[in-house]
């Protein structure tokens, strides 16, 4: 009897653990900003490459970089599952095992706010969350599962044929999380 006390004990520790240790870090909603001193605009320029080049280590794609506005934007990168372990575009154990679940999308944009008479610029580094909602389809049989991304197998609620008409992405809000993570590689980048 005593020892089923102890097995029931270390499960409910051992799922209090699950859950803690799962929960996402929770930040106050305000974007993540960090103030870099620039004296010129080729020191700009270093900074928006910097930027870049920590973006690409991270494993986004980048969409636009625009050096007189300051804004740099990556396009939407589905996230990684758990088997890809050489991509490094989610930040927790939580965000990886939801975007293995789940299709989820990342995009970031930093814009920078450049002050060349106070010697410095203003980031703000944004990171941008979606989620893939699509209608259930229906299967029956193991063939039809190779067509479940397709157009052919029909909606399991309407019986209607399911079109690219009818998946769309959902905000999601932000990964408050990659924005620290990715702030804080390209401070130390920087220096």
């Amino acid at each position: 009897m005593n020892t089923l006390k102890h097995i029931s004990c270390f499960t409910a520790m051992c799922g209090i653990g699950i859950i803690v240790g799962c929960t996402p870090v929770q930040r106050d909603g305000d974007p993540m900003m960090q103030d870099f001193a620039v004296a010129d605009q080729s020191e700009l320029n270093e900074l928006l490459e910097t930027c870049e080049n920590v973006l690409r280590d991270q494993g986004f794609r980048i969409d636009r970089v625009d050096r007189r506005a300051g804004v740099l934007t990556t396009h939407p990168e589905t996230s990684k599952h758990f088997f890809e372990v050489w991509r490094k575009d989610v930040a927790t154990g939580y965000d990886l095992w939801e975007s293995s679940l789940n299709t989820i999308r990342r995009t970031v944009e930093i814009q920078t706010e450049p002050d060349l008479v106070k010697g410095e610029t203003h980031m703000t580094v944004t990171v941008k969350r979606e989620r893939l909602s699509a209608p259930d389809r229906q299967f029956n049989n193991s063939i039809a599962a190779f067509q479940f991304y397709g157009d052919t197998l029909p909606s399991a609620t309407t019986g209607e044929r399911v079109t690219s008409a009818d998946v769309e992405w959902i905000e999601d809000g932000r990964d408050l999380v990659m924005e620290e993570l990715l702030i804080n590689k390209i401070s130390a980048r920087a220096g």
